[in-house]
């Protein structure tokens, strides 16, 4: 990629939060993925109305405070506004969100305010007349199971609570338990039928993936590099910074560099990557990275022993955008390099055919180097395919 643009300034920095953050009691890593596409793109939108992006940061806060959580930082490309959170991440685009959070969090409490900003500010009224519930164009959430599910807050205590939760809010929902129901490492997904109703044209020949990697029992050694204190070092960072950055997001950028977790697309040449991130004391780490303007990727450490976790997501099509170069089985290289888990997780979901190159590419997951694949689960979902695949270290 070309040089990174990590110090490009925040369009928003919420100081005193930054400063003061501790993350000694956040210990539950597995997050909760809810994804809204209101409209199945830019295009769609309508009367070539406003989007999502001119939504208020004052507005974003307020509905994040259901979900207990607050932002850091925000950073602006032209397609993507990327929040970096106290839990994880968000990530705006003109005609769909990606909400991202940690710990206890309540993310499906959000719906209510979510649905009321875009009907008051952007004047989009996406609520079914004769179900009386909202169907927007696609509807993601998903979720590792929990390590502490009993920690949890609300409807977030059970998955069948938060599937009813669902259910009362959107139409034509359906979840999915996927893995093996009786061992602590399943996945749970719901997914809303497509609404092409909002379709201004034929939008099925359209790309669109998501690439997950979910990781426990992270190496003793590799989970050091995300245990921090507040007189760690932080290199020149401060004068390339100008003093505008807290010492996390300093002390993020510099680990961004130790790990070269800024660089998983590397190979990608020719286009702009602009990085944010934070490091929490005494422990754990945050990252947004924006690809080309309008793809993302984001990581998320939780190193404590005993309940070390580390999350890594991605849309970049990495394929298409590297020319071949590289494929999603090299990025699931180098990041397993950085943590070396006990056993981890990868789902892809991708709306394309479950076409040959799809099949080649999970032929290729089939082989993963000291680890042994304990699960390979292929579901269809109306337009989408999710890919499912569970290792363990090899003994």
């Amino acid at each position: 990629m070309s040089e990174l643009s990590s110090h490009m300034d925040h369009v928003y920095i919420d100081k005193e939060l930054s400063a003061n953050l501790d993350s000694t009691c956040a210990f539950e890593g597995p997050e909760k993925l809810l994804e809204i596409w209101f409209y199945p793109n830019e295009e769609s939108i309508p009367n070539g109305g406003k989007g999502l992006r001119s939504i208020s940061v004052e507005d974003w806060c307020s509905m994040l405070k259901l979900v207990n959580c607050e932002v850091l930082s925000i950073k602006k490309t032209k397609k993507i506004d990327a929040f970096l959170l106290s839990e994880s991440s968000m990530f705006v685009f003109d005609h769909k969100l990606t909400l991202k959070t940690c710990g206890t969090t309540t993310t499906l409490s959000c719906l209510e305010k979510l649905f009321d900003i875009v009907k008051v500010q952007l004047s989009w009224d996406l609520l079914d007349p004769e179900l009386k519930k909202f169907r927007p164009y696609k509807v993601f959430y998903s979720r590792r199971c929990f390590m502490f599910p009993a920690n949890q807050r609300s409807i977030h205590k059970s998955w069948s609570n938060e599937v009813a939760c669902l259910n009362k809010f959107f139409c034509c929902g359906v979840s999915y338990l996927i893995g093996r129901i009786d061992q602590n490492n399943h996945w749970n997904l719901y997914v809303t039928e497509t609404n092409k109703g909002l379709e201004t044209f034929d939008s099925s020949s359209e790309m669109d993936e998501t690439l997950e990697i979910l990781m426990t029992g992270l190496d003793h050694n590799k989970a050091q590099q995300f245990v921090y204190s507040r007189n760690s070092t932080t290199e020149p960072a401060d004068q390339e910074n100008n003093g505008t950055n807290p010492t996390g997001h300093l002390m993020g950028l510099a680990t961004n560099k130790s790990t070269q977790l800024n660089q998983i697309y590397d190979n990608i040449t020719g286009v702009s990557c602009a990085e944010d991130a934070f490091a929490f004391t005494p422990c754990g780490y945050s990252s947004n990275m924006v690809v080309d303007e309008k793809y993302y990727y984001t990581l998320h450490v939780t190193p404590e022993k005993g309940w070390s976790y580390a999350s890594f997501e991605s849309n970049v099509p990495v394929e298409s955008l590297s020319g071949g170069k590289m494929n999603h089985y090299d990025v699931l290289k180098q990041v397993l390099e950085v943590f070396e888990p006990a056993e981890f997780s990868i789902t892809l979901l991708a709306k394309r055919p479950l076409s040959k190159d799809l099949l080649k590419l999970t032929s290729l997951f089939d082989n993963v180097a000291a680890y042994h694949k304990c699960d390979k689960i292929i579901h269809e979902l109306d337009d989408y395919q999710s890919i499912y695949l569970r290792y363990r270290q090899a003994i």
